[in-house]
Order: structure tokens, then C-alpha cells, then sequence
């Protein structure tokens, strides 16, 4: 039995189509980003779950069928099936759905700031507009890097790294400012 966790990405494509222990370790390197992404746009973890299931059965098949090109980066290529994945999921009729049961914690009052310090900040990122909260969920929520984000934009790196600094330096003034912190 081959390990394959030490290899680069492009490596592991070329063994894919003959052994599955080579995409069950993308599937592994990746699974915890493209979820956090997908959880972040969509805020729910059953559809995150269902929408990263999707893109991965989506990579594979494209994996083994030759759709993916060599030239380019696989974190964005799966990405760039996540966001369409993403779209499609907002395109459906909306399904109502059992709410996730939170354990209780002994620590009530920290949860309590934690969260009012997590919705305040929820609210910073939703006076954003659409494009700049992408930006950050595809270098944070996905851990993309500034080149890989490029690519699924169609932006240059740096322009990708300068508008990401500027929000960031724009929610630290709008957070001093609103909340003094």
C-alpha cells in the first residue's frame, strides 16, 4: 500500500485513476477547507456537508474523466466548482430544516461575550459588499493562498492581496470605531 500524503497535488492526480488511496488523500487535504468555506456561505452544516460531498464526487469525476487540466492550481479548480456548487445550492427553493442542537457549556457567560463579540463582527462583514466578503472567505474560511484566489477571480495576485489587506484594515477602523475595542 502506497503512501501518498507527502505528495504534491499534481503528483497525486497522475496516480488517481489507479489507485483510490490517491484521492482519498486530496479528498482528506482538502476536506476541512472547502467544508469551512461552504459552511461560511451558506451557514448551515448539513447543506455544507451536502454541497461538499457534491464537489468532491464532482472532482473525482472530472479527475477521471480528464477534465482537469494540468496548467492550472487544484485548490482553485476545486474552488471554483464550491462557489458554483454555492450558487446552485442558493438557486434551489429554500427547504426548511431541523436546527442544530448546541451542547450547553459550563463557561455560560464567556459564550455569551464570545458570541455578542462574533455577531458584532458578523455585522462589520455583512456591511461589506459581496465581492470583498468573498475574498475573505476564499483566503480564510478556505485557506487559498493570494495566487490560487487569482485564478478563481481573474484577478492579479496582487490585486487580490492589496484588496484583501484594505478590508481587513477597513474592518479593524470600522470595529475601533464602533465598538471602541
Amino acid at each position: 500500500m502506497t503512501d501518498y500524503s507527502n505528495l504534491e497535488d499534481s503528483q497525486l492526480i497522475t496516480h488517481v485513476r489507479q489507485d483510490a488511496k490517491a484521492f482519498d488523500t486530496l479528498y482528506h487535504r482538502y476536506l476541512p477547507r472547502l467544508y469551512r468555506y461552504c459552511l461560511q456561505r451558506v451557514s448551515d452544516t448539513q447543506q455544507a456537508e451536502d454541497i461538499s460531498a457534491q464537489v468532491f464526487f464532482e472532482v473525482l469525476n472530472g479527475l477521471m474523466n480528464g477534465k482537469y487540466h494540468e496548467s492550472g492550481s487544484f485548490a482553485a479548480w476545486l474552488f471554483t466548482i464550491a462557489r458554483r456548487r454555492v450558487i446552485d445550492h442558493y438557486r434551489q427553493p429554500e427547504v426548511e430544516s431541523l436546527p442544530d442542537s448546541h451542547p450547553i457549556h459550563p463557561e455560560i457567560s464567556r459564550q455569551v461575550e464570545d458570541l455578542d463579540e462574533k455577531q458584532q463582527l458578523l455585522t462589520l462583514l455583512g456591511s461589506l459588499d459581496e465581492e470583498r466578503q468573498e475574498l475573505l472567505r476564499l483566503r480564510f474560511a478556505a485557506k487559498l493562498k493570494f495566487d490560487e484566489i487569482a485564478l478563481i477571480t481573474g484577478r492579479t495576485a496582487a490585486s487580490v492581496k492589496m484588496e484583501i489587506y484594505r478590508t481587513l484594515d477597513q474592518l479593524r477602523d470600522n470595529w475601533e470605531q464602533t465598538y471602541g475595542k
